[in-house]
């Protein structure tokens, strides 16, 4: 039986197999014309390394696991769905919090797209301002009223619903707050709302497409979607904010892991992709989730760990500012049409351009099997940065490494932890193309790399347990004790609706008193009621109840290095000089003998490139150690 994650990025989506004594891993271009087709694509793809077709991996699949960062990206470049938002009188632009206007005006959404909404306005009023707002162009309008106005939100929407048809107002998607975070905060209850709606068209588009193509093919068990906690749930039981940054999430988990066997007590996670750059701190094994996290300086709901998303990547587009200087991203090329060196249609200069006439890259290698570099359309796309390529692209490699270092070290104040201490996990496409030359600026002396770095957070999706997690606050017409004894019900069916073996699973709530005070307790024997109560103790107190399931994934091996070519000497233009540089295979290098840079490391297709300066040691695992010598 196959356990599968795939990893949706911007430019590239990765995919990792297992059948549980081998592994295998692809990458394919994310076609964002048609998401569902990147998964599709990336399965079959996966299944043939196997000698399977589509139909016959999806027959033998036991675990299918999404993860992605599309609505990161959104969020990031700013492509959202334009939002209208009904709230109460007199908070048009506060939106409930105590700064006007809210920080989620002009982020997220239009200060002319807020409406005020009073408890006594008639059905011609409401109607009329929802009326305003579609011809506004909304894509979607967002509905949150205080706990006050009771079930105003679910009147409102039955209000639409009854005096409109469906190819006018009843089309336009109507979000209520108190569905998306049952909290009592309502200015956070807006805001996590707003941002679930400016992601969710095509998270929703993706997720359910995809199920639904997936089961035609003859996917016997549901699709997960990954969470930003990492953990998942099926697709009917997901809202598009919980998957926000769930590929990075799924990173930062193995980065953790990563750390703690190879004795790295503070690790920074660098996952550079061909949109976004995204850095997080893991220290003695672990990573900080935040309840409450802030995005684009908007505060929301959701379980986030403590991830920094930068518009950096392998496909961001450089240009040149009116004073001259350089900059990189956050816009992308993503992978259609892609960086000019693609040959796919695109016109901008990019990174990966820069790498390409770098001599980093290699004209003619093939990325994927979709895709050869081409030199000179990179020269000439760089040719609307400067007259010389050769200087136009150390111009666009040094804005991006100084952007990535600015954001290091930003992260790094804000923790309060010294560059010095600090070993840097370099993954994602891009990642170990680019970390040598960030972390010389950053002052972080080791820097360590891996054979599965281009599908790394993939990995981290196959090789995670497989979590789920119900919350539920307790108001007066509820006892604590039916509250937990429900939600315990509704983990049990769905661990059995998923396929998932209740036997295996681990079961633990988490009990917030009225205090804020919590506590924690093991459910040894979920289906026992009896045994549920008595591990429980007193709940009289409790005011709130997160419940969480753990299945442990299915054994997920290494996968196996492909041999590589001969090594052989490339002209690579590190400083302003190009330099004569060994290109290795990974399987050529020595075990455990450090060897002195500069030197591009070819591992399973992907260049790693050590700097003057620095050495490389491999270990058995063909993982990779960087430590800076001068």
């Amino acid at each position: 039986m196959f356990s599968v994650g795939i990893d949706m990025g911007g430019t590239f989506t990765d995919g990792y197999f297992s059948d549980g004594t081998q592994a295998t891993v692809c990458k394919i271009p994310t076609t964002h014309f048609d998401l569902s087709q990147s998964v599709m694509g990336c399965l079959q793809r996966g299944g043939e390394s196997f000698g399977l077709d589509l139909e016959e991996l999806l027959d033998q699949m036991s675990v299918l696991r999404l993860a992605t960062t599309i609505g990161t990206n959104s969020v990031v470049e700013g492509t959202g769905d334009a939002i209208g938002v009904m709230v109460d009188t007199g908070a048009t632009s506060s939106l409930y919090g105590p700064i006007e206007p809210s920080p989620a005006i002009g982020p997220f959404v239009r200060a002319d797209q807020i409406v005020g909404v009073g408890a006594a306005a008639s059905t011609e009023e409401i109607l009329a301002q929802c009326r305003e707002l579609v011809l506004g162009g909304v894509r979607q309008v967002v509905v949150s009223f205080p706990l006050a106005r009771g079930t105003g939100e679910v009147q409102l929407r039955e209000l639409v619903r009854d005096r409109y048809p469906a190819h006018y107002l009843r089309s336009i998607p109507l979000t209520l707050g108190s569905e998306v975070a049952n909290i009592e905060d309502d200015e956070l209850r807006t805001t996590t709302t707003i941002l679930n709606a400016y992601v969710s068209r095509p998270m929703a588009k993706l997720m359910y497409r995809t199920e639904g193509l997936l089961q035609q093919a003859g996917l016997r068990v549901p699709l997960l979607a990954v969470h930003s906690d990492v953990s998942c749930g099926r697709v009917a039981r997901t809202t598009a904010i919980s998957t926000y940054s769930s590929g990075p999430a799924a990173g930062l988990s193995l980065v953790a892991d990563l750390a703690q066997a190879n004795g790295d007590p503070i690790v920074l996670g660098f996952d550079m992709g061909g949109t976004t750059l995204d850095l997080g701190l893991a220290r003695e094994g672990a990573y900080v989730v935040e309840q409450t996290p802030q995005i684009r300086g908007v505060r929301v709901s959701l379980p986030v760990p403590g991830i920094i998303s930068v518009g950096l990547g392998g496909s961001s587009i450089a240009s040149v500012d009116e004073s001259n200087a350089v900059v990189v991203g956050p816009e992308s090329a993503g992978a259609v049409p892609g960086p000019a060196c693609f040959a796919r249609g695109g016109s901008n200069p990019t990174l990966t351009d820069a790498d390409l006439v770098l001599g980093y890259l290699t004209a003619g290698q093939e990325l994927t099997t979709d895709i050869t570099l081409d030199e000179q359309a990179a020269m000439t796309a760089l040719a609307t940065i400067g007259d010389d390529p050769l200087d136009a692209a150390r111009r666009v490699r040094a804005a991006a490494h100084g952007k990535a270092a600015a954001s290091i070290a930003a992260l790094l104040a804000d923790a309060g932890v010294a560059s010095v201490d600090v070993a840097l996990y370099a993954f994602g496409g891009a990642g170990p193309l680019h970390a040598g030359a960030v972390a010389e600026l950053a002052g972080i002396p080791r820097v360590r790399s891996f054979p599965y770095g281009g599908v790394f957070s993939a990995r981290g999706v196959a090789g995670s347990s497989i979590d789920q997690t119900y919350e539920q606050s307790i108001t007066s017409s509820d006892t604590a004790h039916d509250v937990i004894l429900n939600l315990v019900h509704r983990a049990l069916l769905d661990l059995s609706a998923e396929h998932l073996a209740s036997d295996t699973a681990q079961f633990v709530a988490d009990l917030t008193d009225n205090t804020g005070q919590h506590r924690s307790c093991r459910l040894a024997d979920p289906g026992d009621l009896d045994a549920v109560t008595s591990a429980l103790g007193p709940v009289d107190d409790i005011v709130r109840v997160s419940l969480r399931t753990s299945v442990p994934a299915p054994p997920v091996p290494a996968i196996e290095l492909d041999s590589g070519a001969p090594s052989e000497d490339h002209l690579v233009w590190w400083m302003q000089e190009g330099e004569s540089t060994p290109e290795i295979d990974v399987a050529d290098l020595p075990h455990d003998a450090s060897i002195p840079g500069p030197m591009l490391v070819n591992v399973s297709g992907a260049t790693h490139a050590i700097p003057p300066g620095w050495t490389c040691r491999r270990n058995d695992s063909a993982d990779l150690l960087w430590e800076r010598s001068e």
